[in-house]
């Protein structure tokens, strides 16, 4: 064997003997993943938490799972889908739904509790109307007596005047709101206001056991929610009609 031959050899060998120690290296500088005890499954990884809407605000920091269990609780209550409050797309665009569901919730649901300290829900009230009160059977009294008393019935005169003040402070509004000139004729606004006291200043109270009046709500204004700056919904520009052919613009 003469020399050159031996130095191609002896190249080749130490070319090897470089990669080999090269695979070595690389493979100690890789992370161990460490393999549990036989018969303990593995460790958990702890799941990648997914980014939460920047527009949540009272539902703020609450697990993914969890707010769209809520949403789909409110969904329910109000008898809707999700598109009443939401563009659909751009979720997280504002709307004055979203404004006045947050109020809703901050206000009612999680400030006040049924007398019995059962928790206050959307479906409590709403019973799968968004608008409930627009479907209750309120219209077509007048020009009938009403049956005297019935919620404030067995309170002496003055209580009953102290109450009816309350109540007309609380809205902003005097007698004739509800009442006609004569007393005893029934009225929409009359069945309003017991079915007002029945289900939420006698069923209700606040968080600390206080009782819930008309002014916890109202608070001078007979419509509440209509006096509230919620943001207006942006208008959407409208594609103006395709021109027809001369002869048939009209």
């Amino acid at each position: 064997m003469n020399n050159r031959v031996r130095v191609k050899l002896s190249v080749l060998m130490l070319s090897i003997a470089l990669v080999v120690a090269s695979t070595i290296h690389a493979s100690q500088q890789q992370p161990q993943t460490e393999k549990p005890p036989a018969g303990q499954a593995p460790a958990a990884q702890p799941a990648q938490q997914q980014p939460q809407s920047e527009t949540l605000q009272v539902l703020k920091g609450m697990p993914r799972q969890q707010i769209v269990q809520e949403m789909r609780k409110i969904a329910a209550g109000l008898g809707v889908e999700c598109n009443f409050c939401h563009l659909v797309p751009g979720f997280q665009a504002e709307t004055p739904r979203k404004a006045v569901a947050r109020l809703m919730m901050r206000d009612y649901t999680m400030a006040m509790d049924h007398k019995d300290k059962s928790a206050l829900t959307c479906s409590d009230c709403h019973k799968g109307q968004p608008t409930p009160l627009r479907t209750r059977p309120f219209d077509g009294v007048l020009g009938k007596k009403s049956a005297g008393l019935q919620v404030l019935k067995g309170m002496s005169e003055a209580q009953v005047t102290q109450a009816m003040t309350g109540i007309a402070k609380a809205l902003g509004v005097e007698c004739n709101y509800c009442h006609t000139a004569d007393f005893d004729d029934e009225t929409p606004r009359k069945q309003i206001a017991r079915f007002m006291m029945t289900e939420f200043s006698r069923g209700l109270v606040k968080k600390d056991g206080s009782a819930v009046t008309c002014n916890d709500c109202h608070q001078g204004h007979a419509r509440p929610l209509a006096v509230l700056p919620f943001p207006k919904r942006e208008a959407r520009p409208q594609t103006p009609p395709a021109k027809k052919p001369d002869g048939f613009n009209f």
